[in-house]
């Protein structure tokens, strides 16, 4: 088995995060780091040399605070990839990019078709780690603020083409359902016609984050309140004017020879419905 990737010894990147903002570094490392495994089928990885660079050039202790990389990140990276590379292909004009919690992602560079206008939101102290890591791009604004709180910046994204928005990797840390309902609500009314991908965590598994999860001896994960399972997407979607679940996935879905196990356990129902970590994607009604 190859060895996992260094994680770089550049004193000057060296990275002191805690809470959520930490959480950037969590997708980052096992995307990059899954490539080096063998555990899944090469054809299915992200072909990513931006996000490889990175994490060599980032001074942390990736092993020793998220453990081995899981193939989690990578589907969820992989299948948004592909739906904003879709709803570009409905379009005749350019399309803008909201990408909310975006923290160190380099999703921009893998599907950027040259006239995407890409908007990054995210707290303050991500937005300072991205300007400080990554390069600048000459279609990229940054906003520094909370996602929960869509008052304060909406109106800033403009409506001017038509908006793909990705909170992936960011709702579970949503206080409590409303908010969430808030958030979407305002994202259907300041951006008419768009869509948004997300996903959700189970009960289950919201539960153990709250109690102190130890993801390894030496990361304890943040509490993750949001949780959504399939049983509840019906009800959950109703309550939102103009909002509609177009898909849904489990995590095997898209790619099931990166979670075999998980494939299988997915055609049973119960475990679709219940147990399941979701991934989906919604669309907003356009203005009539």
């Amino acid at each position: 088995m190859t060895p996992l990737p260094s994680t770089g010894s550049d004193t000057g990147n060296r990275i002191s995060l805690d809470g959520v903002p930490e959480t950037m570094l969590w997708p980052l490392w096992h995307r990059v780091g899954l490539a080096e495994t063998g555990r899944v089928p090469r054809e299915e990885l992200l072909d990513d040399p931006r996000a490889a660079d990175l994490l060599r050039r980032i001074n942390y202790d990736f092993v020793g605070r998220f453990g081995r990389p899981h193939p989690a990140h990578t589907i969820r990276a992989k299948l948004g990839d592909r739906l904003i590379r879709d709803f570009a292909a409905l379009h005749d004009r350019p399309i803008r990019v909201l990408s909310l919690g975006e923290g160190l992602e380099t999703q921009l560079w893998r599907v950027d078709d040259g006239r995407m206008d890409w908007v990054t939101l995210d707290l303050p102290e991500g937005i300072a780690l991205r300007r400080r890591l990554l390069p600048a791009h000459p279609r990229n604004r940054m906003i520094a603020a909370s996602a929960f709180t869509p008052e304060d910046w909406i109106s800033e994204i403009g409506t001017d083409r038509p908006c793909f928005v990705s909170a992936a990797g960011l709702l579970m840390y949503a206080p409590d359902t409303m908010t969430v309902t808030r958030l979407l609500t305002a994202l259907a009314a300041g951006l008419p016609g768009g869509q948004v991908y997300f996903d959700t965590i189970p009960g289950w598994y919201s539960r153990k984050t709250r109690r102190g999860l130890k993801v390894t001896p030496g990361y304890t994960a943040p509490p993750m309140p949001f949780a959504l399972t399939l049983a509840g997407l019906d009800d959950f979607a109703a309550g939102i004017a103009s909002f509609r679940v177009e898909h849904s996935w489990t995590y095997a879905d898209p790619f099931p020879r990166m979670m075999p196990i998980l494939a299988m356990a997915s055609r049973i129902g119960v475990v679709r419905r219940h147990v399941a970590p979701l991934l989906i994607l919604g669309s907003f009604a356009p203005t009539l």
